[in-house]
């Protein structure tokens, strides 16, 4: 059996253990852990938290167990939500 969806994506994905700190002004801050990475950006788990709507542009900070990858905000774009979490996109 194909899967088309898989096919569809302009980046391959791979496992990620990053820890996404999820900042904008209507929501204040969530911290959710990425299930997966690519170039095009990350797929987030839900945990408990209630999630943006799609396209709601968010400031992520980055963090692996080593610390942050990144110190200023990178702007992202939230592109997709699910039950199981949401989709977020480099803008």
């Amino acid at each position: 059996m194909v899967n088309y969806k898989n096919q569809r994506r302009a980046y391959p994905r791979t496992p990620s253990h990053a820890i996404l700190e999820i900042s904008h002004d209507a929501f204040g801050s969530i911290v959710l852990n990425a299930k997966d990475a690519s170039a095009g950006g990350f797929f987030v788990l839900r945990g408990r938290h209630h999630l943006p709507p799609v396209n709601t542009l968010v400031r992520v900070i980055i963090r692996r167990y080593t610390g942050p990858l990144n110190s200023d905000p990178v702007l992202m774009r939230v592109a997709h939500v699910s039950d199981e979490g949401m989709g977020l996109a480099f803008v």
